[in-house]
């Protein structure tokens, strides 16, 4: 599969979008008001110790203290300076997560300073050339500083990669100078910017073009791949249309329907994504489609489908934590095994690692996936002011009803007016009035007028005195 990056830069957000043969399958958005913390590093000031839940709350200078997972090691006391690195971005009413593991990542490695191992990615398979690449980083590590050979260090000289060691070196010795002098808390080192991270950390071997909207952060990428080998056959352009950059990439629909509940499947069925606090849930339906063979069959095309287009929305949406997807019942352990790796196959290239954990006897599929930025929903979307976020709204005739009462107990109370308005959305006064008022009238033994108000929420409706109005 070929794969093209798309970065859209304006002066409060930028947008970044990766596609694979000509669909959308990830979707990034950062805005200058709002923090992304993971990667930045802070010396922080322990707020409080919790020994009930083996944690501590570090103030790192914003609205929100970060929380800090201590485990049986309980070594910090309130009050102390602590050097914490980010690890996941505030959530809902959850401050960030932080960890004491720094690490510092580089073109070619990633740096861990409080470590004194040498690892190498799991993605590089070839023994010779990760023997080689273990045997450079022991030669040239600083010290007894740590460090994880990255994929893009595949094939790289040894030049390229001691200059990455040495940088990163360099930085993590600015920063524990730093940390010397600052008075905590404060900031010692922020991530770089959405653009720059894309070039760093999303390079792969089918990636071939990258396309960016604005000239500034083009001549960054373009100075950044200048000294990567791994960008030696990417095409990098720079777009200068009027229109935006995702609509001129045809993918402006695909980013619109990050919010739908339903998702089609090329064969007619479709999946419904519900989101709760715990967890998502993804249901499997067969929709319109009735198959060509058996009934077996037709339940497997349709699995099979759900099952590539569910890691994509996965990655897609941003989703992670726990997610619970309910397939179409099967019936046999090779048709379940089949889906099971057919998940694991289509989750491959995903940065969160998602893990298929288990299937039920009820056909469940329990799936984990990595959080570390904020939701792309919360980022996105804001929950709804008429439904509270909860996707639905009382029906008209709820509502007829609850006036209905209302009206009986005001009516009910000495010295009560019997002329009376109800104002409401137009919504709702459009049900009202083809209901037999009338019949309303005469058995609360008054006069109803019914006006819209198109200021009023559709569950918002307004009863108030109309004896004094002009008529």
């Amino acid at each position: 599969m070929t794969a093209k990056i798309i970065i859209g830069v304006a002066k409060d957000e930028t947008r970044m979008g990766i596609i694979n043969d000509g669909r959308l399958i990830e979707y990034l958005v950062e805005r200058t008001d709002e923090n992304h913390l993971v990667g930045n590093i802070y010396k922080g000031r322990v707020c409080n110790v919790v020994r009930g839940i083996q944690a501590a709350f570090i103030d790192i200078g914003l609205e929100q203290n970060a929380f800090l997972y201590l485990g049986e090691k309980m070594d910090i006391t309130e009050g102390q300076s602590i050097l914490v690195q980010i690890s996941k971005d505030a959530r809902s009413t959850k401050g960030p997560t932080a960890t004491r593991e720094i690490t510092l990542p580089g073109k070619y490695v990633v740096l861990l300073p409080q470590a004194a191992y040498i690892g190498v990615s799991r993605k590089i398979t070839d023994k010779t050339e990760r023997e080689r690449l273990v045997q450079l980083c022991e030669q040239h590590r600083p010290g007894k500083l740590g460090m994880v050979v990255r994929t893009a260090a595949t094939g790289v000289t040894e030049e390229l990669l001691v200059k990455d060691i040495s940088e990163l070196a360099a930085a993590w010795k600015v920063l524990t100078a730093r940390e010397k002098l600052a008075k905590a808390p404060t900031l010692l080192r922020r991530e770089l910017d959405l653009a720059i991270r894309i070039v760093r950390d999303y390079l792969r071997p089918n990636v071939k073009e990258i396309m960016v909207d604005n000239l500034g952060v083009y001549k960054r990428v373009e100075e950044l791949m200048a000294i990567l080998p791994q960008a030696r056959n990417i095409k990098l352009t720079l777009y200068q249309g009027l229109e935006d950059i995702f609509t001129y990439t045809s993918q402006h629909e695909a980013v619109a329907s990050i919010s739908d509940r339903q998702v089609d499947l090329p064969s007619g069925g479709y999946l419904v994504i519900d989101y709760t606090e715990a967890m998502t849930v993804i249901d499997v339906n067969s929709g319109r489609f009735s198959g060509r063979e058996n009934l077996e069959e037709t339940i497997m095309e349709i699995n099979r489908q759900a099952a590539v287009e569910i890691a994509r929305q996965l990655r897609l949406r941003d989703i992670g934590g726990i997610i619970v997807v309910d397939f179409i019942d099967m019936h046999t352990e090779a048709h379940k095994n089949e889906i099971i790796n057919a998940l694991q196959q289509a989750f491959v290239g995903d940065r969160m690692n998602p893990k298929v954990q288990d299937i039920t006897v009820l056909n469940l599929v329990e799936i984990t996936r990595k959080k570390s930025r904020q939701n792309l929903s919360s980022v996105l979307y804001t929950p709804c002011p008429v439904c509270s976020g909860s996707g639905r709204v009382q029906s008209r005739e709820t509502l007829a009803f609850e006036i209905k009462r209302r009206l009986r107990n005001l009516l009910s109370q000495r010295g009560s007016s019997k002329n009376v308005l109800v104002m409401a959305n137009p919504w709702l006064c459009e049900w009202l009035r083809v209901k037999d008022l009338h019949q309303w009238e005469k058995e609360l033994a008054c006069d109803i007028k019914v006006e819209a108000d198109d200021s009023l929420y559709l569950e918002s409706f307004m009863i108030l005195d109309n004896s004094s109005v002009d008529k």
